[in-house]
């Protein structure tokens, strides 16, 4: 048992069967296919596979795999909070957790397996263990970043400036203060009594902090270093200028967003970190017109933010009309 679990009398007993896996995705058979053929490699059995599909009809690639696993085809209106939440919907009282997967997620062999000894190591309490993304970057501290107040050693943490710290590529088990959206189990309760926020965006790139953030105020939330999986890219938009600057400037909206949510952040720190990245993305930006573009996405963040917050303003204002 990790070092970092209570040593208190721990009453877990979970099978593999409890766990629910739900998967919004949107377009992309090939991925959705990839995924759960890695499910039905698995060296056990889930409870169900739910698949919330927007867009293209990709029934038949889903269900070719009926023979194999528990899986279910359901359509829904677009947006990945609303397929996710469509999803918990669907749940009954057979699943006790519930596993929320990006759509260009793999499970490695033993994936779940070594998911369920984890939760039956963990507090009763525990709300949520995110899997161990191997093939993403972990954590990078630099004692440059530090003095700057933008970075800490550890992984898994969220600062007052609303920087949230990676938790790839793990080491060894970690107690961590957010969670992935696209790669975590949580307690069927915990999904059931926090619903996540429906707010109108095409890239709700914050919304996996926005939901986690409160609850791991209250129940330990933590990242399995055996329970590996890998995930592609998040994000698949085409790098041209346009995306870039959007980029920029969604990222902007929806982390000021977060940091005002929550009391115990500081939007001034925000903005103060908002204003180095600006100042070292546009430095870059000179020999890299890639990030140039992505600073004026940052000074477009600047420019809308700046006066709402001024006037008091609901920035789901900005996110429904600049996101």
């Amino acid at each position: 048992m990790s070092e970092i679990i209570s040593k208190k009398l721990l009453t877990n007993s979970y099978v593999s069967t409890d766990l629910a896996v739900i998967i919004p995705t949107i377009d992309r058979p090939k991925e959705v296919k990839r995924l759960l053929k890695s499910i039905a490699e698995l060296d056990c059995k889930v409870g169900r596979i739910i698949i919330i599909a927007t867009g293209m009809d990709i029934q038949n690639v889903v269900m070719s795999f009926v023979n194999r696993i528990p899986v279910e085809y359901y359509s829904n209106e677009p947006g990945q909070i609303k397929q996710r939440n469509k999803g918990i919907s669907l749940l009954d009282d057979s699943t006790k957790l519930v596993a929320t997967m990006d759509d260009d997620a793999v499970f490695h062999k033993t994936s779940i397996s070594e998911m369920i000894n984890f939760w039956n190591s963990v507090e009763t309490e525990t709300a949520g263990v995110g899997f161990n993304i191997v093939n993403q970057v972990g954590h990078q501290h630099t004692w440059l970043r530090g003095i700057f107040g933008v970075s800490v050693p550890e992984p898994g943490r969220v600062l007052k400036n609303g920087l949230n710290t990676s938790f790839a590529n793990v080491k060894h088990d970690v107690r961590c203060e957010w969670l992935n959206g696209g790669a975590t189990t949580w307690r069927q309760e915990i999904l059931q009594n926090n619903p996540h926020e429906e707010v109108c965006s095409k890239w709700a790139v914050s919304e996996d902090l926005i939901f986690s953030y409160p609850i791991g105020k209250i129940y330990p939330l933590y990242v399995s270093k055996d329970a590996n999986v890998e995930i592609d890219n998040l994000i698949s938009y085409t790098e041209n200028a346009k995306t870039l600057i959007y980029k920029g400037k969604t990222q902007f909206i929806w982390g000021a967003y977060f940091v005002i949510k929550n009391s115990d952040m500081s939007i001034f720190r925000y903005m103060y970190r908002q204003m180095l990245s600006l100042i070292t993305t546009l430095i870059k930006g000179i020999i890299n017109k890639n990030k140039f573009f992505n600073a004026v996405g940052i000074l477009q963040g600047f420019l809308l933010v700046t006066p709402a917050l001024i006037a008091n303003k609901n920035l789901t204002i900005l996110i429904k009309k600049h996101t």
